[in-house]
């Protein structure tokens, strides 16, 4: 997850403030503004009196006894009601840090305080659903329309639940040309639309009757497939209703539809994986340079971003190789999936899975390791065995 806040911090000590600074540097916050200011509790007041009070407060003080008090009692009139408080102050008192707690403060640092010490009271400062959500979101988008990035979110969802024996909830995006349903053979009686005009209101037992059953362990809010719905998604009310969701599964996949807006942007960068579906080409190499030159500051390195070619070899001529790709995105391809287009017609023409109307395809392994490494179960090393060895790099070597 990605906390979006405004944090402001006065500050008297460099400790303190490349306490704070640093937080810019953790994926957590790089949805959040972070401002740093000189001065302490006395600079805290002045710039308070005359501006909106942040989210998160900050604020390092050198007063003891009452002078602390009063310093308090001033803060708490130029504060908004709701505001989180965090001091770093010089007094060692248990009963002080008891009493401040009591008053509503969130923290009290004596002296310092580390990075990670700052990092932990803001969580818990802002404990709910979205920090603690129980899922691990991937996100799927193509760099351009027909890729084939929709059929393997919904065929690595299917695999994350077998090969794991856990929750995975599909959430299809495309309002208007979702194809979720067609997938797995369904005919939803309500939708993602419906979830998103209720996302004031919406909690998991409204949520639950949107939800269409994919088989074991499979779940999905579909989208209408239809023009006119009349919906139009906001980054906020989509976010009120993956937060429901996310409570509801241990896998959360997004198919995310081959637009770009503000909503596609939050879900692109805040997915704890995100999986950029190409074929090897020159639109597809030129469109990755844009999306990879755009998630790589906004992802962060702590965060995922695959590569995957699909449809490999199709064209006998003109397909650009991995190092290609590497060499203009800066990152290679994570997975190479060949042109076969019989399971995936199959599949596609019965409503089913690749894994079912073709288990021994070269497409279901492929998918297989797919969903292996967006799992987050897998090592690295265990992951890099099987897509340079063996069968993957018979295959799939450029």
């Amino acid at each position: 997850m990605i906390l979006r806040i405004n944090i402001g911090a006065f500050v008297l000590t460099d400790a303190v403030r490349d306490a704070v600074n640093a937080l810019t540097e953790d994926r957590l916050f790089l949805r959040s503004s972070i401002s740093v200011q000189d001065g302490g509790m006395a600079g805290a007041l002045a710039f308070l009196t005359t501006h909106s009070t942040p989210q998160l407060l900050l604020v390092e003080t050198r007063a003891e006894g009452e002078a602390f008090f009063d310093e308090l009692n001033a803060l708490a009139e130029v504060c908004q009601p709701g505001t989180k408080v965090v001091i770093v102050g010089a007094e060692n008192d248990i009963n002080l840090f008891k009493t401040l707690i009591d008053q509503g403060i969130s923290q009290y640092f004596l002296n310092t305080l580390t990075v990670e010490e700052l990092k932990a009271s803001i969580i818990d400062a802002f404990a709910d659903k979205t920090l603690h959500a129980k899922s691990r979101t991937i996100a799927f988008s193509g760099l351009r329309g027909g890729v084939g990035s929709s059929v393997l979110a919904h065929n690595v969802a299917s695999e994350l639940a077998r090969l794991y024996d856990e929750d995975v909830i599909i959430v299809d995006l495309d309002i208007p040309y979702g194809t979720a349903a067609l997938s797995f053979n369904l005919q939803p009686a309500q939708t993602v639309a419906d979830a998103i005009a209720q996302a004031g209101s919406i909690d998991e037992t409204m949520l639950m009757r949107y939800l269409e059953s994919g088989g074991q362990n499979v779940s999905l809010l579909c989208a209408p497939g239809n023009l006119n719905s009349g919906i139009e998604i906001t980054p906020q009310s989509l976010e009120a209703v993956l937060n429901v969701v996310k409570q509801m599964a241990s896998y959360v996949v997004l198919d995310i539809p081959h637009m770009w807006n503000a909503w596609v942007q939050d879900m692109v960068v805040d997915a704890d994986d995100t999986v950029i579906v190409g074929a090897p080409d020159l639109y597809n190499l030129r469109d990755g340079k844009n999306i990879f030159e755009f998630l790589a500051p906004n992802r962060g390195l702590e965060a995922p971003t695959r590569l995957i070619l699909n449809r490999v070899g199709e064209q006998k001529k003109g397909e650009l190789t991995d190092k290609e790709f590497k060499e203009v995105l800066g990152t290679k391809p994570s997975l190479n999936i060949a042109f076969e287009p019989d399971p995936f017609a199959a599949a596609m023409n019965n409503g089913e899975m690749i894994r079912k109307v073709a288990p021994k395809s070269n497409a279901a392994q492929s998918i297989e390791i797919l969903a292996q490494m967006v799992s987050g179960k897998e090592s690295a090393s265990r992951l890099a065995k099987k897509t340079s060895g063996g069968l993957m790099s018979s295959l799939f070597k450029k």
